[in-house]
């Protein structure tokens, strides 16, 4: 395998410099909080230079009582390619070890598609709960250590992150497998949503439940929610939706679809 390029090589000594001095200061700090601006930030500095658009990034603050969402999201032009979830240095990314809240945490996000696991030394890449590549750059990155025979590894497997497409289904039952596992993971997060007494998922499971779904369970609500935000989508780009945001999508629904506009509407939501 080539030597990974100088630009590719300075990028990570820079990233294991900002972190040995963040875990240098004496400040009780959440671990993965503290990665989540330095891997997002080489990240988006790598993969700029291996595709064609704007790669950007976003992190989610979710309440502490829900195991929520992968930590960072990365976009070409504004389009999803890909999940990153953290953890806390030294813990490791072999995601098939975990335990505990990890190993539940795992068992929602293994459906995804293409999801980087990284402690910030070791970085495992998974498409669907198969690993596709695994790199560890250092033995303790918070001291800033770093192998260099590993870059090459890491580099290979941020390509295949950022460049990461979709086989588009041709057929009605591709596009339901294509789509089931990520109904899935929508699936558990209404599910730990409907768990709070304050959610306006909450109060639309209340609505919705004694209207249309007199039968169903929270477990059997959210499932079936999820299935909805699904179509919901599904239509809303068959309908002509240029964006799949939530509130766009709404949009694009025509009067008749007020039912699925509203499920839209509601992921706009601050939870």
């Amino acid at each position: 395998m080539p030597a990974a390029s100088d630009i590719f090589s300075d990028a990570v000594h820079d990233f294991a410099r900002a972190v040995a001095d963040n875990f240098a200061q004496n400040v009780s700090a959440s671990p993965e909080d503290q990665l989540k601006p330095l891997a997002g930030g080489l990240i988006r500095r790598v993969c700029a230079a291996y595709v064609n658009g704007a790669v950007e990034y976003r992190s989610e603050v979710m309440p502490e009582d829900v195991d929520g969402r992968p930590d960072l999201g990365f976009t070409i032009d504004r389009l999803l390619v890909g999940l990153v979830e953290l953890k806390a240095p030294g813990i490791g990314a072999r995601a098939e070890r975990f335990r505990g809240r990890s190993r539940e945490q795992w068992r929602r996000f293994r459906n995804l598609p293409n999801l980087i696991y990284t402690d910030g030394a070791e970085w495992s890449l998974y498409r669907s709960g198969e690993l596709a590549r695994r790199a560890r750059i250092s033995g303790d990155i918070t001291a800033g250590d770093i192998r260099e025979d590993a870059l090459p590894n890491l580099d290979a497997l941020l390509r295949d992150f950022i460049n990461w497409e979709p086989i588009a289904p041709s057929t009605a039952r591709g596009a339901a497998e294509f789509l089931a596992p990520l109904t899935r993971v929508l699936r558990d997060e209404a599910a730990n949503e409907l768990a709070r007494a304050d959610s306006p998922l909450r109060r639309l499971g209340d609505e919705w439940g004694g209207l249309l779904f007199p039968d169903l369970d929270d477990a059997q609500f959210a499932d079936a929610y999820a299935q909805t935000l699904a179509y919901a989508l599904l239509i809303a780009r068959f309908e002509g939706a240029e964006s799949l945001s939530p509130d766009a999508a709404s949009g694009a629904l025509q009067a008749e679809r007020a039912l699925l506009s509203e499920a839209l509407r509601l992921m706009e939501v601050p939870v």
